[in-house]
């Protein structure tokens, strides 16, 4: 009895292919402390809290958000929606003792970092 040919070309092997696997490991893993961006500085303790915080555009426009955790030098915020923010903010969170200037460090989806400025 003779088969048919398989439409979509050879069956797959049952197992992973470990050869490749390890290769695209060893061309893909570089030492963070040698790459060049990075700098070996210790990040200071974050306390983690869930409090209310505000930021306001130079516009004047304002979004209310939650504050995730924070240092003496930044937040981590969450807003409700996914909107992006401006390079520069007023943060206000005086819940946890922090308020003035602040640089947008990162954003994904509706999570920002916030670097209050000196």
């Amino acid at each position: 009895m003779s088969m048919k040919p398989r439409l979509f070309g050879t069956k797959k092997p049952d197992g992973p292919d470990l050869g490749r696997i390890q290769r695209t490991l060893q061309n893909s893993v570089t030492s963070i402390a040698s790459r060049a961006d990075h700098q070996n500085m210790s990040r200071a303790e974050r306390a983690k809290v869930y409090r209310e915080a505000a930021v306001a555009y130079d516009s004047g426009y304002r979004r209310k958000g939650i504050v995730l955790d924070y240092t003496s030098k930044g937040v981590r915020l969450r807003f409700p929606t996914n909107e992006s923010l401006p390079p520069s903010v007023y943060l206000y969170a005086g819940a946890v003792g922090l308020e003035g200037p602040a640089r947008v460090v990162w954003q994904q989806g509706s999570e920002a970092g916030l670097a209050l400025q000196v």
